[in-house]
């Protein structure tokens, strides 16, 4: 199953099931994705001396967009591997766990790169969408908030080592760099 062969409809009649394909993982990954989109709608007909970096951050946006589909893929594929190893009911080889928690570590890396990004377009967006990028922010920050029991729960003793805290830490100051364009373009 791939996450955009999903209709809406489809996906939450889906993620309903007691055996939900994709799972809490793919769908942090997909929440991710829709704000990071949503911050695309502060774009600007016309940038003017930053056209350059809004076309370069723009770019930015939508290749992490594409990688983040394929994060959601790879977390449906290996939480699917990792089941199926369950199910055997011997012992699980730490591969699984950690190609399961991949995808919550890549997520993680590649929405704190949207959260500096975002703060352009908050910066310099368009004033009338500031909402929709100020729920970018909160939904980016707390989609990465979100990995947290996934990615413990695959990779405690385990061999390979993510500093989650430092993670969450960096990605605090950028949400919170964020609020504060936020908080002054309202005033």
């Amino acid at each position: 199953m791939k996450i955009n062969d999903l209709k809406v409809g489809e996906l939450i009649e889906e993620t309903r099931k007691v055996n939900a394909k994709p799972g809490g993982g793919a769908i942090v990954i997909l929440s991710a994705n829709l704000a990071l989109n949503l911050g695309l709608m502060m774009e600007r007909n016309d940038w003017g001396n930053l056209k350059e970096e809004a076309r370069e951050n723009r770019k930015t946006m939508e290749e992490i967009s594409d990688l983040l589909v394929k994060c959601a893929d790879e977390d449906i594929y290996y939480a699917n591997l990792l089941i199926d190893q369950y199910k055997k009911k011997e012992p699980i080889d730490d591969k699984f766990y950690i190609d399961a928690a991949r995808p919550q570590v890549r997520l993680n890396t590649l929405a704190s790169k949207a959260l500096e990004i975002l703060a352009f377009y908050l910066e310099h967006g368009k004033a009338s969408t500031l909402a929709d990028g100020e729920i970018a922010n909160e939904i980016l920050y707390n989609a990465m908030k979100a990995t947290v029991p996934t990615i413990k729960a695959n990779l405690d003793g385990v061999s390979y080592k993510y500093d989650l805290d430092q993670a969450l830490k960096e990605a605090y100051k950028l949400y919170q760099n964020n609020r504060n364009i936020i908080e002054r373009r309202k005033a």
